[in-house]
């Protein structure tokens, strides 16, 4: 049985007429008569009551009639799930993020996106920038927010932000009495920060910069979380480097404060596998960009790399 056969009969059940439902179907009467009977045959039962007068349902007829119409409703409703999913308007998309994405631009992306595509049914998972490379790699993830560094041919991505690094420091610090901060001044401070092991490009660019201004950070207490620093901070803990995207909401005990040199920037890049992106997730790229681009100031643009 193929879904004509559904549709010439549902003709017939509805017209109760061959000649009629033969010009609905732009089909000759014989051949429309044809496929009927190979579809009583087929079934092996009489669906249509046929006299040289009239056309009338069996009670099979009656009970398949209701069947066929959901049948090729259903069939409808496949084929326009399949188009959708094929434009990226369908389908299941797994994301993994830093930290920092959810201080930056996710917030914004996952609003977008849900918006403009509400049948995407988004899974969202926290995961450092190793962890969430190798799920990528492994086909667990579909799409990723951490620093790409250099793309090795696997993986790609596009820049989202650049993030400035500022300085936070406990309210009654005397640095905080200051406009700006100059590094050095906080070498024999103790410092909060992420653990070293974790190997973010938050805490390698942290340590490459105190190692730029003469010090090592002594390190006194160590979190995982950008707003887990934060409150360290603020309960005295010590002094940290912060991005400036955690830095913009306020707190009422920690003093944010620039750094007298040219501070170093955190990025963070939305990054898929080469080669590999679903049309879901091209759709949601396409958001990341767009939100990317809204959101820098005048004088950065995004870069796709």
């Amino acid at each position: 049985m193929e879904l004509r056969h559904l549709r010439y009969f549902i003709a017939v059940a509805e017209e109760l007429h061959f000649g009629r439902a033969a010009r609905r179907l732009n089909l000759v009467q014989p051949a429309l008569s044809q496929q009927i009977r190979q579809l009583e045959q087929l079934l092996g039962v009489p669906l249509l009551a046929r006299t040289k007068r009239r056309v009338s349902l069996t009670e099979p007829g009656r009970a398949f009639l209701h069947e066929a119409r959901r049948t090729l409703a259903n069939a409808d409703q496949a084929t326009l799930a399949a188009r959708s999913a094929a434009r990226g308007e369908m389908g299941h998309l797994r994301v993994g993020y830093v930290d920092l994405a959810t201080w930056s631009v996710l917030p914004n992306v996952l609003r977008t996106f849900r918006r403009k595509f509400p049948d995407v049914h988004l899974v969202l998972t926290e995961l450092h920038r190793e962890p969430q490379r190798e799920a990528l790699l492994r086909g667990d993830l579909d799409v990723g927010f951490f620093s790409l560094r250099e793309p090795d041919g696997t993986l790609v991505g596009a820049r989202v932000i650049d993030d400035e690094l500022v300085v936070a420091l406990p309210r009654e610090h005397e640095a905080a009495r200051r406009e700006r901060v100059a590094l050095a001044q906080l070498k024999s401070d103790a410092w909060v920060l992420y653990p070293r092991d974790m190997k973010t490009s938050y805490v390698e660019l942290v340590l490459s910069t105190c190692a730029a201004a003469g010090f090592v950070p002594r390190v006194v207490q160590e979190a995982s979380q950008m707003h887990t620093l934060r409150a360290l901070v603020s309960a005295g803990f010590g002094v940290t480097l912060l991005p400036h995207a955690v830095a913009s909401e306020a707190t009422r005990d920690v003093a944010y404060r620039k750094l007298t040199r040219r501070a170093p920037s955190l990025p963070l890049d939305v990054i898929w596998r080469a080669n590999d992106l679903s049309p879901a997730g091209e759709r949601f790229v396409d958001v990341a960009r767009e939100v990317a681009r809204q959101q820098a100031p005048p004088t950065k643009r995004t870069k796709a790399r």
